[in-house]
């Protein structure tokens, strides 16, 4: 019997996501300005770079510290809070897990990052919500799109980009793709045309109008893109022809020249990684514009059956001409890598 209270207990325990996967303490970041020290847990820090780092216990009380410096020093309070993974748990095992990180304090965490100035009138140590990196005018950053290079939903490309502030906080973008390998999910018989496409992006972005994620760290922005993509291929279909009483297949190669023209309003939020490394990540919705001809097709959706046989044909069905929407409503989600040079 005693077995089995093991065997329930150690399933409940690999149910409790917070359990499982925090250690029994967390990293908090505090940047403070120069010549700045922190007392934590009765030890004092000395400011090395921009920030201090402390290490406090996971628990339901608050983190406590205090700031000084040759004229001030200042105590300070914050809330724990319940940490990602503890929520986590209610997406697996009807939040089963929940249970067992109902008693554990590994549940609890607190602000990872935390950014003080000094009060130009007081001259104590205040919170502030202000970015500790914003973009200045004339910073200029190279960039790619990894998520373009492995795009198998539509035309993989390699990419490369310059984002250029012509202000502080509002920037400029151009970036350049070209298809760099041969088409997925299609094996013509014969090649009628080259396969190759580019694309280009112009994009303007305004950062830090506001402070959704409350991070000192990240700076986030409202971006404006139009994108545009053209591509030329061979592709093939399968259709029914009937002459009379007789009928037949046919398997055609076709040409493919497809014009697409996106328009996104985004929202997105760049951070650094390093001393000159960032990353960009976004989200948003526009409108997507398609223009597709075929210019040698003997297929004709009047006349013919279109073979609608599996996977592969739903892909070579929408590079037809005659079953495309001119404008469809677009999803934009993806991440890049950039260089602050």
């Amino acid at each position: 019997m005693k077995h089995i209270y093991r065997i329930i207990i150690s399933v409940l325990l690999l149910q409790s996501c917070a359990t499982l996967y925090n250690s029994e303490t967390t990293k908090v970041k505090i940047f403070v300005p120069e010549n700045t020290s922190l007392v934590f847990d009765n030890d004092t820090l000395s400011l090395e770079k921009n920030y201090l780092t402390v290490f406090p216990k996971r628990s339901k009380d608050d983190l406590k510290f205090s700031l000084f410096n040759s004229e001030t020093e200042s105590d300070f309070s914050f809330k724990s809070r319940k940490s990602t993974y503890y929520y986590l748990n209610i997406l697996t095992n009807y939040g089963i897990g929940m249970l067992i990180d109902a008693n554990s304090n590994k549940r609890f965490t607190y602000k990872n990052v935390i950014h003080f100035e000094l009060d130009t009138t007081t001259q104590n140590f205040v919170v502030s919500n202000s970015k500790i990196s914003p973009f200045r005018q004339h910073d200029v950053f190279m960039y790619t799109s990894p998520l373009r290079a492995i795009d198998i939903t539509s035309d993989p490309m390699l990419t490369l980009g310059v984002e250029y502030f012509i202000l502080d906080d509002f920037s400029v973008s151009l970036e350049y793709g070209t298809i760099f390998t041969q088409r997925f999910r299609v094996n013509p018989t014969n090649e009628l045309v080259e396969n190759k496409g580019h694309s280009q992006r112009l994009e303007i972005k305004y950062y830090n109008g506001f402070n959704l994620t409350q991070n000192p760290r990240i700076n986030e922005y409202l971006g404006l893109e139009a994108r545009f993509i053209s591509h030329q291929f061979t592709d093939d279909i399968q259709y029914l022809i009937t002459d009379e009483d007789i009928s037949y297949t046919r398997t055609e190669d076709f040409i493919v020249q497809k014009a697409v023209s996106v328009f996104n309003l985004k929202y997105g939020f760049n951070f650094p990684v390093g001393k000159r490394l960032y990353f960009d990540v976004y989200s948003g919705f526009g409108l997507r514009l398609k223009d597709i001809k075929n210019p040698n097709i003997f297929f004709d959706r009047n006349l013919h059956s279109y073979l609608d046989i599996g996977h592969h044909d739903y892909f070579g069905k929408s590079n037809l001409e005659a079953y495309q929407k001119n404008s469809n409503f677009n999803v934009s989600l993806g991440f890049k890598f950039g260089i602050k040079l």
